[in-house]
């Protein structure tokens, strides 16, 4: 969830091998070649669409593709879909198979050259629409994160509900945060209340239930949430900011201060820097 100060969730190469059940080294094996990346800056965060990537990777692993033999049939995806994530999930097609076949977004089969690919199975499999029950948890979990990431807020809802089969705490957290953008907030604080009871530790969900707390009107249950944030982990700048709002919000304006200063501290260059530095002047800071 994003809000003032807010941003993206991020993951380690543990949390991507534990979202997808896979050993550490099979992800640290991709990196080394180059299909999956850190965040720039970083050689050990990952991105929220890192997790699609990484469960795509993993299909194509389980059926027996080698790290360089995705590498190869990536590249050769891409002459014919330009968007890197849909040539890589569009890969998928080619499980099973003796040669490289695309997916595309449209729908069609290609080969690598543009040829077109007759489907014989595209009937059959039109008339069998999925049921939901026949897709696992960690399936819904993926497919979540892609509609979530292109956007699709209502689609993500859908999938991370059925996630819900196998309640994890980042699926409550995922599904809080599109609640959110959807401006379900009530929906939303049950959400990350069910992280947290998962995950007492999940210092960005007690952040954003401090948000959804303090715009329900529960100016408390937020000082609350954004303090215990801070608990967890003393350099979040985010909680930083949304504790100060918190606190200057119920009057407590000496508290706001500090906590402006240390967001000041942690995010100086923030697009949000030069805003607190004029509350802190505003407010009798220095």
């Amino acid at each position: 969830m994003r809000s003032d100060g807010g941003k993206e969730r991020t993951f380690s190469i543990d949390e991507l091998a534990e979202f997808c059940g896979l050993p550490v080294s099979v992800i640290k094996r991709w990196q080394d070649h180059e299909l999956v990346q850190p965040m720039r800056g970083s050689v050990r965060r990952f991105a929220f669409r890192s997790v699609g990537i990484v469960g795509t990777l993993a299909e194509l692993w389980r059926s027996g593709w080698s790290a360089p033999r995705i590498a190869r049939a990536w590249h050769q995806a891409r002459a014919v879909v330009s968007d890197k994530d849909a040539a890589l999930a569009g890969l998928l097609a080619s499980i099973g198979t003796k040669r490289v076949t695309v997916r595309a977004p449209d729908g069609r089969l290609v080969e690598p050259t543009g040829q077109m690919v007759f489907d014989f199975s595209a009937a059959s499999e039109a008339e069998l629409e999925p049921l939901p029950q026949l897709r696992s948890a960690h399936d819904w979990f993926v497919l979540g994160i892609e509609a979530e990431a292109a956007g699709r807020l209502e689609d993500a809802v859908r999938a991370y509900e059925h996630a819900l089969s196998v309640s994890s705490a980042e699926t409550h957290f995922n599904l809080g945060n599109c609640y959110y953008e959807l401006r379900r907030r009530k929906e939303a604080g049950d959400q990350f209340a069910a992280a947290i009871a998962r995950a007492p530790d999940y210092a960005e969900a007690w952040n954003n239930l401090g948000i959804v707390r303090g715009e329900v009107g529960d100016r408390d249950g937020a000082v609350v949430a954004l303090g215990r944030a801070l608990d967890i982990v003393p350099h979040y700048a985010d909680a930083h900011y949304n504790l100060a709002e918190a606190l200057a919000v119920v009057g407590d304006l000496e508290r706001a201060r500090k906590h402006w200063r240390a967001y000041l501290t942690f995010d100086p260059n923030s697009r949000w820097a030069e805003q607190v530095r004029q509350r802190l002047r505003k407010n009798g800071g220095s």
